[in-house]
């Protein structure tokens, strides 16, 4: 356990938890004031208040929810506290959707929310493309069945235990490779068992400035002779030519060199940085 989740742990076990009657009062404020159209300032301070004390006081149980996705966070790499904040976005707005009226618990209602935000992180951070959370928790169960069996679990074993069928369980198992990074430093199964995978990548060419700026130049030449004469000269060397130097270089007044130079360069913010 990282010293900073072992620090948030031991700070929300000091807040003290609700009561049933506490949990009726500060949710019949917060859905007052929620629901009221333009509240006062007073009303609006009592609900903050209240929003705070519900929030604080359940923070404990979504770090209970988040331990039943230790298993998961810890496949994905995914840190413990990002999980933890993710779920804690849940509880926020089961807070703020909380009606009292109903007679549930609060919790009971909280813990789909605080799921919801759980799964959401998943999906999001699961690999580079986004994947449907229900594919990548479908992948990821096969996987772990295929692992306790020993690589020897058939298919459709795993599909009936899945409830999906053959060819969902393997488009699924398909893209969830297919988005998943693979690290250089991941050893190669070979006999020697020492190679990795970095030793058979081949190593691109190191990109210079002119592979870096290249599309410049393409810019550059949409403008007109006189614009791109001031340009060159301007900007075409190791160092910034001034204005005067432009301009006798090019025989013209540094005026004009100075007129050029800002409409060029406004045609080319105007098309690197359309208006939306």
């Amino acid at each position: 356990m990282s010293e900073s989740l072992d620090f948030y742990l031991k700070s929300i076990g000091k807040i003290p938890l609700m009561t049933a009657d506490e949990e009726i009062h500060l949710g019949s404020i917060i859905r007052e004031w929620r629901q009221h159209g333009d509240p006062p300032a007073a009303l609006e301070k009592r609900g903050r208040r209240a929003m705070n004390r519900m929030v604080n006081a359940n923070l404990r149980l979504v770090v209970s929810a988040c331990k039943h996705y230790h298993a998961r966070a810890a496949h994905l790499q995914i840190d413990s506290l990002d999980l933890i904040q993710s779920a804690n976005i849940g509880l926020i707005r089961a807070v703020e959707l909380f009606d009292p009226c109903r007679g549930y618990k609060f919790s009971t209602y909280a813990y789909w929310w605080i799921k919801h935000g759980i799964t959401r992180h998943f999906q999001e951070h699961a690999g580079p493309i986004r994947l449907p959370a229900h594919l990548v928790d479908t992948a990821i169960k096969a996987q772990a069945m295929t692992q306790e069996a020993g690589d020897s679990a058939p298919l459709s074993v795993v599909a009936d235990r899945l409830s999906v069928s053959c060819e969902r369980l393997t488009f699924a198992l398909d893209r969830y490779s297919r988005c998943r990074p693979l690290s250089l430093d991941q050893k190669l199964g070979g006999p020697d068992g020492d190679g990795v995978l970095g030793d058979i990548v081949p190593a691109n060419q190191s990109e210079g400035l002119e592979d870096d700026y290249g599309w410049v130049h393409g810019e550059i030449a949409l403008l007109d002779r006189h614009q791109r004469m001031v340009l060159r000269c301007r900007y075409g060397h190791e160092t910034v030519l001034s204005l005067a130097k432009t301009a006798e270089q090019l025989g013209i007044s540094k005026a004009r060199v100075q007129r050029i130079e800002h409409k060029a360069l406004q045609q080319l913010r105007r098309r690197l940085m359309p208006v939306a």
